[in-house]
């Protein structure tokens, strides 16, 4: 790890983190075009490839941070947040992603990047602009289902929280 900089540079981890967040918020927008128009007729077909291009596109960048060995400490909260995005993306149901996005709201500060620096400015610009696509993500009825959630907040079936 090296020490702080006068100047922000990036890594290979910042740099590819910065292309992942304009590649979600083009993922969200093809999601988010399939459920503002009747996607189940024949002539938004494309509608579909285009969000499965999307997704792909996304978890390959994360696939390439995974591989990325971070070189400075501000890189680890970058690498968790990229972590996260594909689990959330990947989750079965609305349950998990509701648990894994209560991962944010810990104490722990894993997915923080906490200085004046410009490179701890920087990053956190970066996770910042994460923490709101996972907002984003969680108003897309693809990953959380408005219908298992409103049985999960029944009496009967409390909506799990992360421990």
């Amino acid at each position: 790890m090296t020490k702080p900089s006068a100047h922000f540079t990036h890594t290979e981890i910042s740099r590819t983190f910065s292309r992942l967040i304009g590649l979600v918020s083009g993922y969200i927008e093809a999601e988010r075009d399939i459920e503002d128009a009747a996607s189940w007729h024949p002539a938004f077909l494309h509608w579909h490839r285009d969000a499965e291009t999307a997704r792909t596109q996304v978890l390959t960048q994360i696939d390439h941070i995974r591989a990325f060995v971070a070189v400075r400490r501000e890189d680890l909260p970058l690498k968790r947040m990229a972590l996260l995005l594909f689990a959330l993306i990947e989750s079965d149901s609305s349950s998990e992603f509701l648990r894994l996005t209560a991962c944010l709201d810990r104490e722990d500060g894993l997915f923080d990047c906490p200085g004046t620096d410009p490179v701890a400015r920087r990053v956190g610009a970066m996770l910042t602009a994460a923490r709101m696509q996972v907002a984003d993500l969680a108003s897309l009825s693809a990953l959380v289902d408005p219908l298992e959630i409103a049985a999960a907040d029944s009496p009967d079936h409390p909506v799990p929280v992360a421990a």
